[in-house]
C-alpha cells in the first residue's frame, strides 16, 4: 500500500508537470527499490532523524551491556555528531562520511591524527581546556566499548545510507501536515470514501492557509518561546510559539456553496456527479452466519452454572 500509494502521487506530480529534483523518505526497502529501478534520475534522499532513531536505538540496547556501560555518557554527543555532519557536509558523501567516521578519534581523547592519506585531520570543536579534557570520560581503544561503537559507526549498511544523506533533507513537514489532518480524519472512525476525501480536501486548504505561519512576538517585539519537557530527552528545551491559525477558508467555501446554490443552471442531486458505495462491505468481520438472538442466549451457559 505505501509503494502503491508513493507511485501514484509521484506519476501524478510528474504528469502534472511538476519537476522533481529531490525526494526525501524514511529508509524504506521498498520505496529504496523502486526509486533506483524506476526514478534514478530523481535524487532520493533520507531524513537524518528516522537515521539517527535508529542508530540510538541500537547504541542503546548495547550501552546496557555491562561490558559496553563506558558508552553511556556518549550516546548524545554521537546522534549529535550524525546531525552535524549530515548539514554540514556540503553535499560531498565522502566528506560526510569522513566527518562522520571521525568520531572514533574524539571519542578516545584523540583530536589530531592522520587519515590512510597521510593527510593531518582534527576535530572541527574548539579546543578543550585541562579541566574539561580531565572530566571528559574518554574510552580505551582496546575497551569492549570502543570495539562495539566501532562496529555501529563503521557498519557497511549506515556508511552506505550516509550517501543519501548529504542534502540535509527533512519530512518534518509532511509531519505536520500529518497531524493537522487527523483533526478531519480521525483514525479510529471509518468514513466512506466520498467522506474521506472531502474531508482530506478540508484538511489540506487548512494546511496550505497556515502554513509558513510566522513565530508570534510579544508586545515589546521579542520572539516567544515556551518551555516542553520531552519524555525521550527528558531535558526541558524552548520551543518556538507561532502566531494563531486561521480559517477563513471555511467562510470563503460557504460563500462558494451559495453562490453554487442559488445557480440556476446547476441540477441538484446530479446522479454523475455522486460517488456510488459499494454494496458488498460486510456488516462484520465474522467467517460465519449470526446465529439467532433467542437461541444463543438459550445456549448460553454460565461458568457459575452447576447444571
Amino acid at each position: 500500500m505505501e509503494k502503491l500509494g508513493f507511485q501514484r502521487c509521484l506519476d501524478r506530480l510528474l504528469q502534472a508537470g511538476v519537476r522533481v529534483d529531490v525526494i526525501t523518505t524514511d529508509r524504506s526497502p521498498s520505496i529504496r527499490k523502486f526509486m533506483r529501478e524506476q526514478y534514478p534520475g530523481i535524487q532520493h534522499q533520507f531524513d537524518p532523524w528516522h537515521v539517527v532513531k535508529g542508530l540510538k536505538k541500537k547504541l542503546t540496547v548495547a550501552a546496557n551491556i555491562k561490558k559496553n556501560t563506558d558508552l553511556q555518557p556518549w550516546l548524545k554527543s554521537i546522534t549529535n555528531h550524525l546531525w552535524w555532519c549530515c548539514q554540514t557536509c556540503g553535499g560531498d558523501a565522502t566528506e560526510l562520511k569522513r566527518r562522520w567516521t571521525s568520531i572514533l578519534h574524539h571519542v578516545c581523547g584523540i583530536h589530531r591524527w592522520e587519515d590512510d592519506d597521510g593527510v593531518e585531520r582534527t576535530c572541527y570543536h574548539q579546543d578543550l581546556t585541562e579541566e574539561q579534557q580531565k572530566r571528559k570520560r574518554w574510552l580505551q581503544e582496546d575497551s569492549a566499548a570502543f570495539k562495539t561503537l566501532s562496529e555501529h559507526i563503521l557498519n557497511k549498511n549506515l556508511l552506505k545510507d550516509l550517501n543519501q544523506m548529504t542534502l540535509f533533507q527533512h519530512t518534518g513537514a509532511l509531519e505536520v501536515y500529518h497531524s493537522s489532518m487527523l483533526k478531519y480524519t480521525q483514525k479510529r472512525l471509518h468514513f466512506f470514501y466520498s467522506f474521506m476525501k472531502a474531508r482530506t480536501l478540508l484538511s489540506v486548504m487548512d494546511h496550505n492557509e497556515n502554513v509558513g505561519r510566522e513565530q508570534a512576538t510579544t508586545s515589546e517585539g521579542n520572539p516567544r518561546f515556551k518551555l516542553v519537557y520531552p519524555k525521550q530527552s527528558k531535558k526541558w528545551v524552548a520551543r518556538k510559539i507561532y502566531e494563531p491559525t486561521t480559517q477563513t477558508f471555511r467562510t470563503d467555501l460557504v460563500e462558494r456553496v451559495l453562490e453554487r446554490r442559488m445557480d440556476p443552471t446547476v441540477k441538484l442531486k446530479d446522479p454523475s456527479s455522486s460517488v456510488q458505495q459499494p454494496s458488498t462491505i460486510p456488516a462484520n468481520i465474522a467467517a460465519i452466519p449470526r446465529p439467532d438472538k433467542d437461541q444463543a442466549i438459550e445456549e448460553h451457559v454460565s461458568r457459575f452454572d452447576t447444571r
